[in-house]
């Protein structure tokens, strides 16, 4: 994963559901991502503990022949989500 595909409101899919959960990116503050796992519990986690724990939802550069970016198609993914980030 690289830093220019995890936004605010990407979803995330655990890799080890026994250490935590699905979430969403919500925030950034510095070099730390925020996000709210599924169960609503705000967690810190640098890009590299994303690396470790985490699949992005939608990395799939492919759709771009279909019209849409990889941005777009997570944008899609996380607009009905519980914990989506409203600007």
């Amino acid at each position: 994963m690289s830093d220019h595909i995890l936004n605010i409101n990407t979803i995330l899919h655990t890799k080890d559901g026994s250490k935590i959960g699905n979430a969403i990116v919500t925030g950034r503050n510095d070099f730390y991502w925020e996000l709210i796992t599924d169960y609503g519990n705000k967690v810190i986690f640098t890009t590299e503990e994303i690396n470790e724990h985490f699949n992005i939802a939608w990395n799939n550069y492919n759709k771009e022949d279909d019209g849409f970016t990889c941005n777009e198609m997570q944008g899609m993914m996380s607009l009905n989500h519980k914990y989506r980030v409203v600007f």
